[in-house]
């Protein structure tokens, strides 16, 4: 190595040192950082070619945004429902995100948090994140517990699969209003964690409280706030009060979802609703919501099925599956109930998996991905009748001796872009879809004429 290249790599090296104790002098907490990044990081995403380290601080987020430090702190701490910690909680620990590239692409998060533990000393919560703020996977890094036998285990850790800072204020509003339903209660994916300890229950309520926190700052820093409280207080008091027009599965659902998805092992239920949407929806849908029977604020039960990869015991990570949604078929008839499946990986993803209405299994929509839909659309519009390409055409529904093939179309139509809208972030795009249809279409008409 010549002596230009050594006194270059030593000035980083000091460089780095120099802004790493500038990041951490203030706190009197050092901050929880991945005990070997290189291997961790790609343990976490074994697909990964590179990761971005960042520090983050909480009073100086708020300043950049002219918030104010002071202010951001307590409005985290609102969102979080709880006082934070004058120890491991301060404003000016620095927080420390492992951005995870694939190539030059986006593909993760793995951060983590101190969590004070019963006694003086701490325990470490370290998480991968998908892009969408959701659990892929956890563990403790560190674990101060004479029970930590009965917590470092595959069993436990995969209970958190999937989860979101949504479930928590789930939780939470179910709590505020002392709801006592079953079906509802079914929705509280909180609540069906278990506590494996028998000793040290307080340590598991706090590590419940330390997921929630990361799950908070993950939302802001990164996120920029997108699981607002207030509307999913709205989402959980609605259907508080209008059970009768929310459809669900069962309060066992895991038997049913396991129909479509046979590998699944776990599932998280999400609460989806159009009201900030509902005229993109609709002109995707090529329909209005009826403002009877699909009111601008029903919420969408959306079941997310997870396969669990114990790659490494203790460690597991989620692997995602597809989705299922309760649909209710609204006809002059009556109301018929569908559950609808909808693939999410590799050649699955975005095509129906099975349709089932009212427990007749459709075989006729499997496969169908809203590609279809939208090509149907081009050729009703363009008046070219072409059966090579119009795979929605030849359906015909037949439930119960009725002929509800146009609602069960409309149904399979609006799952597939709730899915896509929300789980996929619209990448069967309308307009592209749409015009390489009717490029081919011209270009068919072309051939004709010649």
């Amino acid at each position: 190595m010549n002596k230009r290249l050594s006194i270059i790599i030593i000035i980083s090296l000091v460089s780095l040192a120099l802004i790493k104790s500038n990041a951490f002098s203030e706190s009197q907490v050092v901050p929880c950082q991945l005990n070997n990044p290189d291997q961790d990081t790609l343990r976490l995403f074994p697909d990964r070619t590179n990761y971005r380290t960042e520090f983050i601080r909480t009073d100086e987020a708020g300043d950049k945004r002219g918030l104010g430090g002071e202010a951001l702190y307590k409005e985290l701490e609102r969102r979080l429902g709880d006082k934070w910690d004058p120890i491991w909680e301060t404003k000016d620990i620095p927080y420390v995100f492992y951005e995870i590239l694939k190539g030059p692409d986006r593909i993760g998060w793995v951060f983590g948090a101190n969590q004070g533990w019963p006694g003086a000393d701490n325990s470490q919560l370290m998480f991968a994140f998908d892009l969408d703020g959701r659990m892929r996977e956890f563990y403790y890094q560190k674990l101060p517990s004479m029970e930590k036998e009965l917590l470092q285990t595959k069993e436990f850790y995969s209970q958190f699969i999937g989860l979101t800072l949504e479930h928590f204020y789930v939780h939470e509003q179910l709590q505020n209003l002392a709801v006592t339903d079953k079906d509802i209660l079914a929705l509280d994916m909180i609540n069906r964690i278990y506590d494996p300890t028998q000793k040290e229950h307080e340590g598991f309520q706090k590590t419940l409280r330390g997921i929630k926190k990361v799950l908070v700052y993950v939302d802001d820093f990164k996120f920029g706030n997108k699981v607002k409280k207030n509307e999913v207080f709205q989402k959980v008091k609605y259907l508080a009060e209008n059970k009768d027009k929310i459809l669900f599965l069962s309060q066992d659902a895991l038997p049913w979802i396991r129909k479509s998805f046979p590998n699944a092992s776990r599932f998280a239920v999400d609460l989806v609703s159009l009201k900030n949407n509902n005229s993109l929806i609709e002109e995707r849908l090529g329909d209005k919501l009826n403002s009877n029977t699909e009111p601008i604020d029903l919420v969408y039960p959306v079941y997310v099925a997870y396969k669990e990869d114990a790659y490494k015991p203790p460690f597991v990570r989620g692997i995602v599956l597809g989705y299922v949604l309760p649909m209710a078929i609204d006809t002059s008839e009556g109301r018929f109930i569908a559950f609808i499946a909808i693939g999410a990986v590799d050649k699955e993803k975005g095509k129906i998996i099975s349709v089932e209405i009212n427990n007749t299994d459709l075989g006729a929509f499997k496969g169908l991905s809203i590609v279809h839909f939208y090509t149907k659309d081009v050729l009703i519009k363009s008046g070219i009748v072409d059966e090579k390409i119009d795979k929605i055409s030849p359906i015909s529904i037949l439930v119960e001796g009725k002929d509800i093939t146009a609602q069960a179309i409309r149904a399979a139509k609006k799952a597939l872009i709730i899915v896509d809208e929300f789980y996929f972030h619209n990448f069967f795009k309308k307009d592209e879809i749409t015009k390489k249809i009717e490029d081919y279409l011209k270009g068919q008409k072309k051939k004709e004429e010649s």
